[in-house]
């Protein structure tokens, strides 16, 4: 009740119209008050004036009851009492009260004066008169103005009370309570804008507030199905985007394992090649030797020789089939490390180095140089193929963004062993990134590269690998012109995503 506009519309005014009132009644009140203060003054002097002017005979005279006459013919509001004594203080005549009681006291006044010898010797004193004077009139006539006053006030109060409630009601409650009800029911509206009906308008202002709303609840309830609308399609387009990614980030893991197998394969053929050439040089000897051993024309020296060329042609088959069955091994390893997903323990230094060595075909003929830096008996419990394919897509990255045009540049691949944790740091001394770029890198699409080759998913692969499959963190820091670092900070025992522990 008290919050309603009518209640505080009614009390502002109650007391406005209050405020107004005692603010005139006072300012009425002192001027009565001002005017019976002069009225009273006026009658004081008027007495003194009378009394030194009737007295002064009948005493010289001693003229007793002439002298009583004259007090008794003053004695009248405000004059309650007059006493006369002689110039030595004896009491020659009184009339009226002539000593008001102490509770009274306060509301009488006193007036006391000389009796003058006038037209003989004015300096002769015969007498003293003393008056007994009330201002009891001049209070009740304030008072009963207070009341008047107080009266009023009262009565108007109820007036305007009455009437304000009542114009308030009809004019200005009812419309409030139509618009409030309008306002609920374009709150609770869920259908089309043109279903919602609402009340007819006046043609006052709530009105023209009302006309107004309603243009307003059937713009926000188009908007609102607009916005419906959109939302669906910023859904399914959002889904698609999901899906379209996923692809992508797919097609990069593939693209970059072919990458692999390409670089490998050319790897290989070196050292199958050489084999290759060895095998047919002995196989030559072989014939040869196998010829002039048949015509017994063999010699002791043919003979040496043909031990130190086999012997040259083994050492050389060996060399090279060792080598490209490391090759191989490695290459096996972090491809089905990145195809399968698998879960194992694992040694990090051994791994790390599997890996760069199944790169080195993206960078050998670049002059760039990878160093690793890791304690050798650092044991993961994890996936191997997500870190196979973070350091793949960090060095290929380097590669492609830090040392451009075949520029020079050195790549170190450094581990720490921190109890739980483990800090992978992938550092490079080349051109950086720049400062503007760097709030971006992780995003999806995001390239400087995109008319040359740049997809922009390398590195947001990164991110959710290590953040998501490795279930760790990822930061970078880089200065322009003084190379780029990134730290990998990865469980020793990588705990299992949610949906295999299901």
């Amino acid at each position: 009740m008290r919050n309603s506009i009518g209640f505080r519309l009614n009390a502002l005014f109650v007391v406005l119209v209050t405020a107004l009132l005692s603010c005139s009644g006072a300012l009425a009140y002192w001027s009565m008050r001002s005017q019976l203060l002069e009225q009273y003054q006026r009658d004081r002097d008027s007495v003194q004036q009378r009394l030194q002017t009737n007295l002064v005979n009948p005493l010289w005279n001693f003229d007793t009851a002439t002298l009583q006459e004259n007090l008794a013919a003053e004695v009248k509001p405000p004059v309650l009492g007059i006493v006369v004594y002689s110039e030595h203080g004896e009491l020659l005549a009184s009339a009226g009260v002539q000593e008001p009681t102490r509770r009274q006291n306060a509301r009488y006044d006193h007036l006391e004066f000389p009796l003058r010898n006038r037209g003989r010797d004015e300096q002769q004193v015969l007498g003293r008169v003393r008056v007994l004077l009330s201002r009891q009139a001049m209070q009740g006539t304030l008072n009963e103005q207070v009341w008047r006053r107080f009266l009023e006030i009262l009565a108007l109060d109820v007036l305007l009370v009455a009437a304000l409630s009542l114009s308030l009601r009809l004019q200005v409650l009812k419309p409030l309570a139509a618009l409030r009800d309008a306002l609920h029911q374009a709150a609770e509206h869920r259908g089309p804008p043109e279903s919602l009906v609402l009340p007819g308008a006046s043609l006052d202002e709530f009105g023209e507030v009302l006309g107004g709303f309603k243009r307003i609840a059937r713009r926000l309830a188009e908007d609102l199905e607009a916005r419906r609308q959109a939302e669906s399609d910023i859904r399914g387009a959002y889904e698609e985007l999901q899906r379209t990614q996923a692809t992508l980030i797919q097609a990069e893991k593939l693209a970059a394992l072919g990458g692999l197998v390409a670089g490998v394969a050319h790897e290989i053929n070196t050292p199958l090649g050489i084999t290759l050439t060895g095998a047919s040089v002995l196989a030559e000897q072989t014939r040869r030797f196998a010829g002039q051993l048949q015509a017994g024309r063999l010699k002791k020296s043919e003979v040496e020789g043909y031990l130190q060329a086999a012997e040259e042609s083994v050492e050389l088959i060996l060399a090279n089939a060792n080598r490209a069955a490391h090759l191989v091994h490695s290459f096996k390893q972090v491809a089905v490390d990145q195809t399968s997903e698998a879960r194992r323990e694992f040694n990090l230094a051994r791994y790390l180095g599997e890996v760069v060595e199944s790169l080195r075909p993206t960078y050998k003929r670049l002059p760039i140089q990878v160093r690793i830096d890791c304690p050798a008996d650092i044991q993961l419990d994890g996936y191997p193929g997500a870190l196979a394919q973070v350091v793949t897509n960090l060095l290929v990255n380097a590669v492609t963004h830090a040392f451009p045009d075949g520029a020079a540049g050195q790549i170190r691949l450094g581990a720490q062993d921190e109890g739980d944790w483990v800090v992978v740091r992938f550092e490079d001394d080349g051109q950086g990134i720049a400062s503007e770029h760097l709030p971006h890198i992780f995003e999806p699409f995001f390239t400087t590269k995109r008319g040359v080759g740049g997809s922009g998913l390398g590195l947001h692969v990164v991110y959710n690998l290590v953040t998501r499959r490795l279930g760790g963190q990822i930061q970078v820091a880089s200065t322009a012109g003084q190379g780029t670092c990134f730290t990998l900070r990865i469980p020793r025992i990588v705990p299992q995503p949610p949906e295999e522990a299901m």
